[in-house]
């Protein structure tokens, strides 16, 4: 049985409106206690009792502080997958968020507020944290109960495909099966990896084929989740088979067992017995919204502040003979393709014998344009490209379709990089610079991993710097 994915995401949206539709009423009854709270007891202190008006002052309270809320939940991953996710987790990260949340807002908005004693700011911040922190335990354990249920009854499932030998599976398929009726997943058949036993599964999982048809079947039959148990000694096996799923974009478990060959090379935590989930998320929610916020203000900011010198610049351009913008096919996050924006620095027709990758002193090049590329210039139009979601600020360059098929086919490894958003600038950049051959941008690419692998907000603040010192000084070529 094969989830119809129109129907899933509906579920999707449905919940996650559900959510946000109550936080927002969570954040206007915090407001409403606290307004009430100040108005009848702190106020009055200093001034005498006076009615309470509830007037366009405390709608405007209200409104700040619940969109405030949302953005906040949002900003952590609280919205992401409503249906998909631990529950445990998201309860303790929003009960954490309360308290920041409430800390923040105090310091911001309440801290200038007379008091008769201090012990009222205690009063006062405690009043609006009770109320988020009560409410938000509430909705969780409730709508958390209720999608569970319908987990537990079938509603919401997710196709599975299990992977491995026959003798692996079958030693942890009653544990499986009771870890799939909690978790949603259903196992639509199995992929042998071994040249025998080639018949189902017990409880008659059928055998759907071999490693070589995995991309098939995980189309034909729209795979979410993939267990991966495999006999000791396969390394190199699971090595492929990682990457080929990690293409996929499937949620990836493994037996303990098998987690052991790979021991220290990935970061895991235990998503229930028996299995360990492979993270292809290099950084947590909230690290990866504050990147694409940064994204978008540094990205608008640097459209409207170096709007004078892209005026200039495309007047340079066309008074050398060339049309102002240059636009290219690269690939993006998941091996999506896109158009990425540059400063034309090359003759027209550059590449009429094929793609070519740029040279020291290449003729091909403009005179203005090897002013361009000198400090990087030229990739001033990409800030678009940020703005619009295609690229990040700081992440690994993207290639043409061209030379990353000739680097996957000799560096493997290299599909990590569709993990995330390429970017503008890039430590393999920063670290090793531009590559005249697949050979440099493989060894280029060494950098990006490290990057991909300790991905944070400080080093991409790291990168930035350099970056920066690397224009300065002229270093592009």
């Amino acid at each position: 049985m094969i989830i119809n994915n129109n129907e899933f995401k509906s579920s999707q949206r449905l919940w996650r409106s559900i959510y946000i539709s109550f936080d927002f009423f969570i954040g206007v009854l915090a407001y409403t206690l606290l307004y009430s709270y100040r108005k009848s007891v702190i106020e009055p202190a200093r001034f005498g009792l006076e009615t309470m008006h509830w007037d366009d002052f405390y709608i405007l309270g209200a409104l700040i502080t619940s969109f405030l809320w949302l953005f906040s939940m949002g900003m952590v991953g609280l919205y992401g997958n409503p249906i998909r996710k631990s529950r445990l987790n998201e309860l303790s990260r929003a009960i954490q968020l309360c308290f920041v949340f409430s800390l923040i807002y105090f310091l911001l908005f309440l801290l200038n507020d007379y008091v008769k004693s201090y012990s009222d700011y205690f009063k006062t911040v405690g009043v609006f944290f009770l109320t988020l922190f009560i409410g938000t335990l509430m909705t969780r354990v409730l709508f958390g109960y209720l999608i569970q249920r319908k987990i537990v009854n079938g509603k919401y499932f997710f196709p599975t495909l299990l992977i491995g030998s026959r003798i692996e599976l079958e030693k942890n398929i009653k544990a499986l099966k009771k870890h799939g009726i909690r978790s949603g997943e259903k196992f639509i058949g199995w992929v042998n990896t071994t040249n025998i036993d080639k018949k189902n599964l017990v409880s008659e999982i059928p055998i759907l084929g071999e490693l070589s048809d995995i991309s098939k079947i995980i189309n034909k039959f729209k795979v979410k989740d993939c267990i991966v148990a495999l006999p000791p000694k396969s390394q190199s096996k699971l090595t492929s088979l990682i990457l080929d799923l990690e293409s996929s974009n499937v949620r990836i478990f493994m037996i303990p067992d098998t987690y052991g060959i790979l021991s220290g090379l990935v970061k895991i935590d235990e998503h229930g017995v028996p299995l360990l989930e492979w993270h292809l998320e290099p950084m947590t929610p909230w690290q990866r919204n504050t990147k694409r916020l940064f994204d978008i203000v540094i990205s608008l900011f640097s459209l409207v502040v170096f709007s004078p010198i892209f005026i200039l610049i495309a007047l340079l351009v066309r008074m050398s003979g060339s049309p102002v913008f240059f636009t290219q096919k690269r690939l993006g996050k998941e091996q999506r393709e896109f158009s990425i924006f540059k400063f034309r620095t090359m003759h027209v027709n550059a590449e009429e014998t094929g793609p070519q990758l740029t040279i020291d002193k290449d003729v091909r090049v403009t005179p203005i344009g090897k002013f361009l590329r000198k400090y990087r210039i030229d990739e001033l139009p990409q800030f678009l490209n940020v703005l619009i979601g295609h690229m990040s600020i700081v992440g690994p360059r993207p290639e043409r379709s061209f030379f990353a098929k000739k680097i996957i086919n000799q560096a493997p490894q290299y599909r990590h990089i569709y993990k995330v958003r390429p970017g503008l600038t890039s430590w393999g950049m920063v670290r090793y610079g531009y590559a005249s051959n697949v050979e440099e941008m493989i060894h280029r690419m060494k950098f990006d991993l490290i990057y991909i692998e300790n991905m944070s907000i400080f080093n991409d603040m790291k990168v930035l710097l350099y970056t920066i010192w690397t224009v300065l000084l002229g270093r592009g070529k």
